[in-house]
């Protein structure tokens, strides 16, 4: 059983002893009486964390003295339970007392033990029904008030300051009601009850500490027993409530901004296909407005095939929902719409269907099917790449023991029939290397790879230099070669002369491939100037086989050959392919005229830049190449895994240069571990190889070496005709290249031109 503490305020001990005595007498066995002879040590033990069940106040103390006294405690503790001792002489003080707070009083001499107890009983009881309101109160967050004004006093509970954030005692002066408090808010409410007898609202109020809670307030005015006003009040916290309320309006106003803003259409319908409410997208996908979508009772006979809207309509039935089916719409104007449809199954009390997102994936599927063509067509250009790369590689090495053998041979003293056979076997050759070329260069012109240069050169020293490479062909044929210059044409011009040559050369070459007899001229005239800049026409004019009308336009196409039934003329029917492109990517346009029989004329018209005289070359002067005495004694390490190769190259350069010692090595790593053991003067490294490539191979040389083994030369020597243009050799440390098949003099030179240095 709990002990009730009672604190007697007396400084009389027979008074004292008495209250004692009358305790031991009653029922009230469990109670303890704590005695505190001056108010302050009664204000001190009550400030601790002591608890008591009721207070016994004697008015006259040594440090207080009548009603005074009464006051000063409840100031400090209004809600505690005070029990006044009286004289007989102060009976009226006591009657006092109870209206000022006071639970009850007892007048010295006229009370028992009988009634001690009843009064402390009561009390007890008050402190313990207190105690359950002040819970209740603090688990429902309710707190209680009263405001006298005509003593300018506010009393409230617990929950009450805790609402407020206040650390005010219970009873508190008007004051902080109209200065910088939280309960000012209630000034405004007095007010308003002043004048309508009674408020109940919901306001927002700012605590002691800055923060703000939401609370919902009830207040009247009453009259207590003395008829006095008395403003009553009852405040609830409701902070929790609000807030979720005002999730929810937010929540509500999310869903309605993506509900009327979403681009999936989204919508509420019935098994039977009715719409019940849907967003703007949904008219946009159907192509139909609200009025007729709202109209129609079956909006399912717009999906199609029915055989996927039944799927639909059971997978959603059996599995409650669908996510991501396929299904397509038929729009108002007659378009097809794929799309995809994710739903679910509503059921309240007044409807049964499901709520549906329907998302338009026609552009997407179109897009999709457009990337994959798209990489398809670049898968495939890449193929045909490596697959041509691969070809040039594959032809271009058997080639150069072909071609090699050949000029060994040619070297020889053969018979007069022997030669002409070597001769042939050359020319063959060339031939086919041709057919390598043009085929690559059509490669490149269709995947963009071709880059123009504008570089300054003398216009009539390439036009001759090209008739003097073509006059013995010419010569063959009994066909007159001529190049006629106009007077106007500019002497210098600045373009690609690379192209420009190429174009020619194609030109009249097949000028003279397609002539038996009469003459092949080259015509150069302006046409216009254009600033600094002027535009020419070239002209190649035949006496050869001509070309029917209904062909000309054809003959510029890929794979396009000239068919005569007495005569077939070799060639892959790319190189006037190749004249269309180069012209055309360089501004230019290209034709022919022609009569079946009488000859042709090819022309093509390009711009050029003038110039006055020829830049100097940024290589600085030429220097003409040394060639190496035939006695010339130095190393070489020849690194190639073909072995006619190897035996074309050892006989080439063995027939050059007398005192050479040749070191074979058949692929990258042979050369690495002979390079560790000698020194060689010069490497020739194929690129393409078994174990180790010459890539590897010489990126291992310069960077894992000793200075002067990793600084020595190394020319790359492959079958890969694209290594001169990307000068992908030079990332790898290469010095220079040789291309398959080689031709002698080339490599001579390179070789000559890198051992003297």
């Amino acid at each position: 059983m709990s002990t009730n503490k009672v604190l007697l305020v007396e400084d009389n001990p027979g008074d004292a002893r008495l209250v004692e005595i009358y305790l031991l007498e009653s029922d009230l066995q469990n109670c303890e009486v704590v005695n505190k002879v001056t108010l302050a040590d009664a204000i001190a033990t009550l400030e601790s964390t002591e608890e008591f069940a009721a207070i016994l106040l004697d008015l006259t103390l040594p440090d207080s003295r009548g009603f005074e006294t009464l006051e000063r405690l409840l100031a400090k503790f209004p809600q505690k339970n005070i029990i006044v001792l009286t004289g007989f002489a102060d009976k009226e003080m006591g009657l006092r007392a109870v209206k000022a707070g006071a639970q009850d009083f007892l007048v010295k001499g006229a009370f028992d033990s009988e009634l001690l107890a009843k009064s402390l009983r009561f009390s007890i009881e008050r402190t313990k029904v207190l105690k359950r309101l002040e819970e209740t109160q603090r688990i429902a967050n309710i707190g209680t008030w009263e405001y006298f004004p005509d003593t300018e006093t506010l009393n409230g509970t617990d929950e009450f300051f805790r609402i407020f954030g206040h650390t005010a005692d219970r009873l508190v002066t008007v004051q902080p009601l109209v200065s910088d408090c939280p309960l000012q808010a209630l000034k405004a409410i007095h007010d308003e009850v002043t004048i309508s007898g009674s408020v109940k609202q919901d306001l927002k109020i700012k605590q002691a500490g800055g923060a703000y809670r939401y609370v919902s307030v009830q207040c009247q005015l009453r009259y207590d027993e003395n008829n006095d006003l008395v403003y009553q009040g009852i405040i609830q916290d409701i902070t929790d409530r609000k807030l979720a309320e005002q999730e929810v309006v937010k929540s509500r106003e999310r869903y309605q901004e993506i509900f009327t803003q979403s681009k999936d259409a989204l919508f509420i319908c019935t098994f039977s296909g009715k719409f019940i409410d849907f967003n703007q997208a949904t008219e946009d996908v159907f192509g139909y407005t609200r009025e007729e979508l709202l109209a129609m009772n079956d909006t399912f006979q717009l999906y199609y095939p029915r055989e996927r809207k039944n799927e639909f309509l059971l997978k959603l039935k059996a599995h409650k929902a669908v996510k991501d089916f396929d299904i397509n719409i038929a729009h108002k104007n007659m378009e097809v719409r794929e799309c995809m449809m994710t739903a679910t199954i509503v059921v309240t009390d007044d409807f049964i269907g499901y709520n549906c997102i329907l998302r338009d994936v026609t552009e997407l599927r179109q897009a999709e099917k457009i990337r994959k063509a798209r990489d398809l067509a670049r898968q495939g250009t890449q193929m045909k790449e490596q697959f041509l790369a691969s070809i040039s590689h594959e032809m271009r090495t058997p080639m150069n023991a072909i071609f090699g053998m050949s000029n060994l041979l040619a070297q020889m003293n053969l018979a007069e029939e022997q030669q002409g056979l070597v001769q042939n076997i050359k020319n063959s050759s060339e031939m086919l290397l041709g057919i390598v070329n043009d085929i690559l260069e059509i490669s490149a012109i269709q995947n963009g790879k071709v880059v123009f240069e504008n570089m300054p050169f003398d216009l009539a020293e390439l036009v001759n230099n090209l008739a003097s490479v073509m006059q013995y062909k010419a010569e063959e044929k009994d066909i007159y070669l001529q190049v006629i210059i106009a007077p106007d044409v500019p002497l210098y011009i600045s373009g690609d002369k690379l192209r420009l040559n190429q174009v020619l050369f194609n030109l009249v070459g097949n000028a003279i491939k397609f002539t038996d007899g009469g003459f092949v001229k080259i015509f150069i005239e302006k046409l216009h100037d254009i600033g600094s800049s002027v535009q020419l026409k070239f002209m190649v004019q035949d006496t050869g086989i001509g070309i029917s009308e209904d062909k000309i336009e054809a003959i510029f196409e890929t794979f396009t050959r000239i068919l005569r039934k007495d005569r077939v003329y070799e060639g892959t029917g790319l190189g006037l392919s190749i004249c269309k492109n180069l012209v055309e990517l360089q501004g230019g346009k290209i034709g022919a005229t022609s009569s079946y029989g009488q000859g042709s004329t090819f022309f093509f018209d390009l711009i050029f830049e003038t110039t006055e005289e020829l830049a100097p070359s940024s290589e600085g002067p030429q220097v003409p190449v040394f060639e190496l005495p035939a006695d010339a004694k130095f190393s070489l390490l020849l690194v190639e895994d073909h072995k006619m190769n190897q035996l074309v190259a050892r006989k080439t350069l063995e027939r050059k240069w007398e005192g050479i010692k040749i070191t074979i090595a058949d692929d990258g790593q042979a050369a690495l571990d002979l390079l560790r053991e000698h020194e060689y003067d010069i490497v020739l490294m194929d690129i393409q190889m078994p174990v180790m490539d010459g890539y590897e191979a010489t990126k291992i040389i310069r960077d894992s070496f000793p200075p002067d083994r990793a600084n020595m030369i190394i020319l790359a020597m492959t079958a890969h005709a694209h290594v001169a243009k990307d000068g992908k050799y030079k990332e790898y440390g290469m010095d220079d290249f040789v291309l398959k098949p080689f031709e002698p003099t080339e490599l001579f030179h390179k070789i000559s031109k890198y051992v003297k240095q």
